[in-house]
């Protein structure tokens, strides 16, 4: 115990009585904190002033989660999720009920009505329920969604794309004709006309024919059978 007495002694003399831990914010905390320190800026302002940026700020994360909650504001899932599918074909406005006449054309027709003795009227005059169906929009989102398509197309054809390219396109393949082969003369039953040709007995038609097949000549009889081929079809 004296030991542990006397080691005060044995410190500078500002630490001999610790009575606050190192954590707890006392002694020259208010002197730091009003410190002069030279800013980068040459011109200052009020908010430099009174906001003074002293380093190793941590905004408070209950408050950065409320503001974000309110910036955001509620999201879909809180408003439209208790009518599950509801709204997904109520996509016909009152104009086009009123004027295009959706009840008569789809042939839907209100509820009937009841005498209400509470309200002294007929109930229901029209019913709220709005009409489940596609909108009345007379091909004018086909034309846009063409519109959009073409106009996608000529942004990705770049600026190096010549006006002879946009006028005339490439047809497809099937479009063009294929090259069609001619059938042999010797197996073809047309000749040319008559004014080159050397067959006497038809001129005087205007195209002569042929059978398919050029004619085979026939053995004469009197022909013996060593006599060569070849001759005979000389003579």
């Amino acid at each position: 115990m004296e030991e542990h007495a006397d080691a005060k002694w044995n410190l500078p003399g500002w630490r001999i009585e610790q009575k606050y831990s190192t954590d707890v914010l006392i002694g020259n905390w208010n002197e730091e904190r009003r410190v002069f320190g030279r800013g980068d800026s040459h011109f200052g302002s009020t908010h430099r002033v009174d906001f003074k940026n002293y380093g190793k700020f941590l905004p408070d994360v209950t408050t950065r989660r409320k503001a974000l909650q309110q910036h955001n504001g509620l999201g879909k899932e809180f408003i439209f999720s208790h009518h599950q599918k509801a709204y997904e074909g109520n996509r016909i406005s009152w104009y086009d009920q009123q004027f295009n006449k959706r009840e008569i054309t789809e042939s839907r027709l209100p509820p009937l009505r009841s005498w209400d003795r509470q309200k002294l009227a007929w109930a229901p005059e029209k019913s709220d329920y709005p009409i489940q169906g596609p909108p009345t929009n007379y091909g004018l989102l086909k034309k846009l969604q063409q519109k959009w398509k073409n106009e996608a197309a000529l942004e990705k054809l770049g600026t190096n794309v010549s006006t002879y390219n946009m006028s005339f396109n490439q047809h497809p393949k099937e479009l063009f004709t294929f090259q069609h082969h001619a059938r042999p003369k010797s197996l073809s039953c047309h000749f040319h006309p008559h004014n080159i040709n050397k067959d006497l007995h038809l001129r005087g038609k205007q195209l002569s024919t042929a059978p398919e097949f050029p004619p085979t000549l026939a053995i004469p009889h009197n022909v013996p059978p060593n006599f060569p081929q070849s001759t005979i079809l000389a003579i």
